[in-house]
């Protein structure tokens, strides 16, 4: 009987051995791939700032190219893909997707929404939108406040967006803080608008006050 106990134990051991060897291995290949993807995003998004808009997108091709490849071997090592060594990769690659539609022509498709977990699609269309106050300070140096308070609107839709999602956090993943981090982004770039649009009529009423006593 003891004999039997011991022999048993031992069975279990091999076992649980043998399912952290294969979520170890899983973490480790997650976390390589999820950092390919991770600058790959990062590339794409540099590109689209610089309006380079043709390479940002061949990026986000090959990070989708990675993405899938990643869940076809992580899936083969372990049943739990979506682990949280991995979505940071997932959030990475949806923000660049976001962001180059939010600044050019690149459409969104269902094919693409489809890759992704909720939480990722979310959390990366925050993060994109929190990247387009850079755009629009950009707008305001260039004296071109339309297009500024263009992406001023842009950014609300998304908080708006965000804000209509009602799920527990546990479910969420942390969304409620990325909203609200957003939402303060937001509110700084309307502030910094406001200052430029308030700074502009000054100068034209300078400039008319000027012209009158001249």
């Amino acid at each position: 009987m003891q004999n039997n106990k011991k022999s048993n134990l031992k069975k279990i051991s091999r076992e649980v051995n043998s399912k952290f060897k294969k979520i170890h291995l899983a973490r480790e290949l997650g976390l390589s791939l999820s950092r390919e993807i991770i600058g790959i995003s990062s590339r794409s998004i540099r590109s689209a700032q610089r309006k380079d808009f043709k390479n940002a997108e061949k990026l986000i091709n090959e990070g989708i190219k990675k993405l899938n490849s990643a869940n076809k071997k992580l899936k083969g090592i372990s049943l739990d893909i979506n682990t949280t060594f991995f979505l940071d990769g997932e959030k990475e690659l949806c923000e660049a997707i976001f962001f180059l539609s939010f600044v050019s022509n690149y459409k969104l498709t269902s094919t693409k929404i489809d890759l992704f977990s909720p939480s990722s699609l979310l959390k990366g269309m925050a993060e994109a939108a929190s990247e387009l106050r850079r755009t629009s300070l950009d707008n305001i140096r260039e004296n071109n406040l339309k297009m500024s308070e263009n992406y001023l609107d842009l950014m609300n839709e998304v908080v708006d967006l965000l804000e209509s999602i009602d799920y527990p956090e546990g479910v969420t993943q942390g969304l409620r803080r990325t909203t609200d981090q957003l939402r303060s982004v937001v509110e700084r770039t309307r502030g910094d608008i406001t200052i430029a649009l308030q700074r502009n009529q000054l100068e034209e009423k300078i400039e008319t006050f000027l012209k009158k006593i001249d």
